[in-house]
């Protein structure tokens, strides 16, 4: 890219946008159904499915132990595996703050596919604003998940007493 930070064209659906498309997310994301480029994905499941929607709107967008990036595919596989899910396919919609640092949305989308490839997901679908500065904090980004029901009944509507919970953490801490 030939740009250092982030500009309205991008945004605009034309040749930035498309420079954005093939030269970032692609480089990341590549898989056939993404790279049909098309506004949606055709995908084929076998089974029940599970899906889920998040928006991710953190500061700092960089943290210890990760990055906006991280949170969004974290947390919609997350959701998929609670209800007893095999998570499968995840669109990506990026709000992208004019004047924000490319390289900085290039570290962001490089952990996003590095994490999508170590758990077998795939991101078939996406979309990109572009919006004037101050209109969002840098970078929002929201997530929607797919995936395969694999243990059906999974809930916490489901829950009885004896029933054994695995704690994989601090209980309630997101901080």
């Amino acid at each position: 890219m030939s740009s250092k930070t982030i500009t309205l064209a991008y945004g605009g659906g034309g040749e930035e946008t498309q420079q954005l498309i093939k030269g970032l997310f692609y480089r990341y994301f590549s898989n056939p159904i993404l790279e049909r480029g098309e506004d949606s994905a055709t995908i084929e499941i076998r089974s029940p499915i599970a899906t889920t929607i998040d928006g991710f709107t953190v500061s700092p967008l960089f943290f210890n132990g990760g990055s906006i990036g991280k949170l969004a595919v974290a947390g919609s596989v997350n959701d998929l595996a609670m209800v007893g899910a095999r998570p499968r396919y995840l669109t990506l919609s990026f709000v992208i703050e004019e004047g924000f640092q490319f390289g900085e949305l290039e570290k962001v989308v490089r952990e996003i596919g590095e994490l999508c490839r170590k758990l077998g997901v795939q991101v078939v679908a996406g979309d990109t604003k572009v919006v004037p500065k101050r209109a969002v904090d840098q970078l929002f980004i929201t997530s929607a998940g797919i995936g395969e029901v694999v243990k059906p009944g999974i809930s916490c509507r489901n829950l009885k007493p004896g029933d054994k919970i695995l704690v994989s953490g601090e209980i309630g801490r997101h901080g």
